[in-house]
């Protein structure tokens, strides 16, 4: 492996994409026996032989060239997360959905324009053992202009971190019969290692700082508090917002904000900021779920700690994206068609929980979803091409869509869309919570600008709807950010096939990368003709009743 990470920063020429800088990543992804929480020692992911994965900052305007070299023996992939890539779907990363991923011992460049966002995005696997193994890391692009006044920046991000990875505890899992699965007690990672001893935040007296707050969490949700200074919220993933005054943020799987916080006049006292790590699916445990965790805010090495009484969680403000307003002030879109998608839960008698969106739990095609689009002609916008298991929707070029999502499931989901940002329209109450020892969502609707986002939490027990309008084409990924991914929770949306297939073409790098693997790039989800899907396999179908 290569022994350092090491960047290239190169002024574009004009005719490039971009109007910034040609920034120019190396990445040699492997592996590495190392404890990152203290407790445990296992193969965790890592770039270039060294863990945490250090965090991207570039400027918008750049362009990334992320040259991955996979030193793993299984195939790997890499998502921006939050990226819209227009027209060049091939570089989302979304195994078997875009791309094929990227084989064992081969090389592969993700070329990533940032002329059109900023904000706070990340960099992961969008393969689930990867992910949650540690194959993940903050992306910050940065505004050429702030857009409030600042003097310096912070970056916090957050993972989860199980005892075991990915593969050993499926393999547990698979032995046991479902009902007796142990519970998986997450630890939690601050800036890439034990979250009880981090580096400190250093605050200077008088000073405004934007601080970057990033969860990479896989599974479980966070809570971030800094008792004794005010938070305001001016972004909520990579989307700017009127400031809104929180005493906390209540973060699920993929969510990012940006906080404004002004430090103390003096030196006189040092602070703790409080983060903690829970999840709804377990049940509390003394000591063990919710993990609690402090950090130093520090003003001075010598300063003693300020004593701040602990506050009920009921009795404080947390982040909730319906309370937040677009600082654009795009209105509320019209609806043209709705789309009703119902998350429910399988349990077969000797495995672990499949959840899913309405009957059929997703699963890969041979032939990635977006070469069917590119390579079907008009039956692109038939949906039956696509398989059963990828319950694809056909979206029109203009359409406003509304996503009305059902859940009477136990537990919570963060559910994140590929390819752009959705209004969060409105939440409430679905089907009968408390009988089921869960809280009651109330109604809430938003403002006049919703707030837009590419991850939202659906709590159990409530509806929620979100709103998006096809502005080109796209092969968009709608799936649960967590484990329930890996477990069939995703859906499809096939977005104007029609302009993809006039305005897509796809570099042959990326159609060597399936060669080399053995996977077809054209034809329907069966890699055949027409609406024969002879060879696909079985879509398991999920009986609710």
């Amino acid at each position: 492996m290569l022994p350092f990470i090491y960047l290239l920063v190169i002024a574009l020429s004009s005719g490039c994409i971009g109007y910034g800088e040609r920034v120019e990543l190396f990445w040699d992804i492997g592996t590495l026996n190392i404890s990152r929480d203290g407790y445990s020692t296992w193969k965790s992911i890592c770039v270039n032989n060294a863990v945490p994965i250090p965090p991207v900052h570039v400027t918008q305007g750049d362009v990334l060239f992320l040259n991955v070299r996979n030193s793993l023996d299984t195939p790997t992939a890499v998502h921006a997360h939050g990226i819209y890539h227009n027209y060049t779907d091939y570089y989302d990363g979304a195994e078997m959905v875009t791309e094929c991923g990227i084989p064992p011992g081969e090389n592969f460049t993700y070329i990533i324009d940032t002329t059109d966002q900023v904000g706070n995005f990340w960099l992961h696997s969008h393969i689930q053992s990867q992910l949650t193994d540690g194959f993940r890391t903050p992306f910050i692009i940065h505004e050429k202009v702030k857009p409030v006044t600042y003097d310096e920046e912070k970056l916090l991000y957050f993972e989860d971190w199980d005892l075991r990875s990915f593969d050993d505890q499926m393999n547990i899992y698979s032995k046991l019969n479902a009902k007796k699965i142990p519970i998986a007690y997450r630890m939690l990672l601050v800036n890439g290692m034990n979250g009880n001893v981090t580096q400190p935040v250093v605050f200077e007296p008088g000073k405004r700082y934007r601080v970057r707050v990033v969860s990479l969490l896989t599974a479980f949700w966070l809570k971030f508090r800094m008792p004794g200074h005010t938070m305001h919220i001016i972004d909520q993933d990579g989307v700017a917002c009127n400031p809104v005054e929180v005493d906390g943020l209540d973060l699920g799987p993929g969510q990012r904000f940006s906080i404004l916080v002004t430090a103390h006049d003096t030196v006189e006292y040092n602070y703790k900021y409080n983060v903690t790590l829970y999840a709804n699916f377990v049940n509390p445990l003394p000591g063990i779920i919710p993990r609690y965790y402090n950090g130093p805010i520090e003003y001075h090495q010598n300063a003693p700690l300020k004593h701040i009484p602990d506050v009920e969680d009921n009795q404080l403000s947390w982040s909730n994206t319906l309370d937040l307003q677009a600082r654009d002030g795009m209105p509320l879109l019209p609806v043209d068609r709705q789309i009703a998608l119902s998350i429910k839960q399988f349990t077969p008698e000797l495995n672990i929980p499949v959840y899913t969106f309405d009957d059929y739990a997703y699963n890969h095609t041979l032939v990635p979803t977006l070469f069917t689009a590119l390579s079907m002609g008009n039956l692109a916008f038939n949906s039956s091409i696509y398989g059963p298991q990828t319950q694809a929707h056909v979206l029109h070029y203009g359409e406003s869509i509304e996503v009305l999502v059902y859940s009477d499931n136990l537990n919570d989901h963060s559910l994140h869309m590929h390819m752009g940002e959705y209004q969060v329209v409105e939440v409430g109450p679905y089907g009968d919570a408390v009988a089921n020892n869960r809280p009651a969502v109330a109604f809430q609707r938003s403002g006049p600008a919703p707030m837009r986002s590419d991850v939202v939490t659906i709590r159990s027990f409530s509806y929620i709807k979100l709103r998006f309008r096809v502005n080109h084409g796209a092969i968009i990924f709608f799936h649960c950010h967590m484990i329930h991914n890996f477990k069939g929770l995703a859906v499809t949306f096939i977005a104007a096939p029609d302009l993809l297939q006039k305005h897509m073409k796809v570099p042959n790098e990326v159609i060597r990368m399936c060669k080399l693997q053995n996977i077809k790039t054209s034809g329907n989800a069966a890699g055949n003709a027409g609406f024969d899907l002879t060879g696909l396999p079985q879509p398991l179908l999920v009986n609710h009743g």
